[in-house]
């Protein structure tokens, strides 16, 4: 499970110029235990249109040197990956499997070539359309579990009880290890916004299944909106403070402000709850 204060990143072209060395300088500096990479794309590990994106500024050819780096800077390296847990079945690379199979299987290949153990699942819309989502997500899990040495995490929707009720939430659930659901209070203006939804959050994720957790907040900006360093300081002091959670991260270390990531650097794990004054 991914323990203490980490970050998600998203396109390692766009974090410190793609420099695996300034990349595990600045990781270093900000007091990050984990750093999780995207390193797969449903079946693919090449997402981009090279048309566009040169394939040797991608993440599949930047990730060997931001490995290494970042592990040569005692810092965990964790994966994530998105999932559409497809229901056709394809007759090329995997004939046998279904999309969300072969995805599994994909990502199985993508972790054991990295050498990363830890894993976020990065499931959304497309697990709430269509038919047999349960058993899509179910179908997904089994293939990633066919290989013991991982450990996964379901990093997605923040309200499974409430608001996501048509994600099976409930069908990834057996096979997690941990939760690390994706707490963006966008366009929640309060200050408390963020620990407010993830007291919430968290409750919810307990009632489904009593797990680890390491809740995700917003760096990236959304509609003019972004989240304020006071707001990501509550937010990190209440994860701090939830009996279950056992570290916390945000999304995106490539999408942070400066005064985002001066939050980020400042708020310690390890450090003691403040005291509340007493009369």
């Amino acid at each position: 499970m991914l323990e203490g204060k980490g970050a998600m990143v998203w396109q390692l072209r766009n974090w410190q110029g793609g420099d695996a060395q300034a990349q595990a300088q600045q990781a270093k500096n900000l007091g990050l235990a984990w750093v999780s990479i995207k390193i797969i794309d449903g079946r693919s590990e090449t997402w981009e249109n090279p048309r566009f994106v040169p394939l040797a500024r991608q993440n599949v050819s930047l990730l060997p040197a931001t490995v290494a780096a970042l592990r040569g800077a005692g810092i965990t390296v964790a994966g994530w990956g998105y999932t559409y847990g497809g229901v056709y079945r394809a007759t090329i690379f995997f004939p046998s499997k279904t999309i969300a199979q072969q995805e599994g299987a994909a990502t199985v290949v993508a972790l054991a070539r990295h050498g990363i153990v830890e894993y976020q699942i990065d499931a959304e819309k497309e697990y709430r359309k269509g038919f047999n989502r349960a058993d899509r997500a179910e179908a997904y899990c089994l293939s990633l579990m066919e290989d013991s040495r991982f450990e996964h995490s379901l990093c997605s929707y923040r309200f499974p009880k409430t608001r996501a009720t048509d994600f099976p939430t409930h069908a990834f659930a057996p096979y997690m290890e941990a939760w690390s659901p994706q707490v963006y209070w966008v366009l929640d203006n309060r200050l408390n916004g963020g620990a407010a939804q993830l007291e919430v959050c968290a409750a919810e994720h307990q009632r489904v299944r009593p797990l680890p957790m390491t809740p995700i907040g917003p760096t990236y900006a959304d509609r003019g909106w972004r989240a304020r360093p006071g707001q990501l300081k509550l937010f990190f002091e209440k994860a701090r403070s939830l009996d279950r959670c056992v570290g916390v991260g945000v999304w995106c270390l490539d999408q942070a402000s400066p005064d985002q990531l001066v939050a980020l650097a400042e708020f310690e794990w390890d450090d003691p709850l403040p005291v509340a004054p007493t009369d």
